[in-house]
């Protein structure tokens, strides 16, 4: 199987693994990613986490936030662009998400911007960076710079 292949078999797995984790189970996200020193995640609840250790806690952590959401819930991809090399490739998303958020609550729907660059390792390819944020919508620089507007700093 050519690289090309091979990135969209894993790209393929990211519904399944988004669609898990509102389920509550990040197990198919930990089997996407790599799970060596450099791996980092920043995450549609903001910071940012490096290392196998630090990422797959904070995946456990926002798949029990999730607890049993997923359940009926809907997860899809519209892809803004991809590009695939030998050893490395990137792809940007945005991904579409129906779930619950809490047992018994009216379901929710959430975009989110994502970012997954893969790399080829040893074992296949693996995601060594999932970057997440809630902000689809344009928003301008008033949203980006309020904090040093606030404190009166220059953006």
């Amino acid at each position: 199987m050519d690289a090309e292949s091979e990135v969209r078999a894993v790209i393929d797995r990211l519904d399944h693994a988004n669609l898990q984790m509102m389920d509550g189970d990040c197990t198919p996200w930990l089997e996407l990613l790599s799970h060596r020193d450099d791996v980092a995640a920043l995450g549609a609840y903001g910071g940012h986490v490096v290392g196998w250790d630090e990422v797959s806690a904070r995946f456990a952590r926002t798949a029990a936030g999730y607890g049993e959401g997923g359940a009926g819930g809907t997860t899809s991809r519209e892809n803004i662009a991809t590009w695939i090399g030998a050893d490395v490739a990137c792809v940007v998303d945005i991904e579409h998400h129906r779930t619950t958020l809490e047992e018994g609550a009216e379901p929710a729907t959430f975009r989110y911007r994502t970012t997954h660059v893969l790399r080829r390792e040893e074992d296949g390819w693996r995601v060594v960076l999932r970057h997440a944020d809630p902000l689809v919508d344009f928003r301008g620089p008033g949203f980006a710079h309020v904090d040093a507007q606030s404190s009166g700093q220059r953006a």
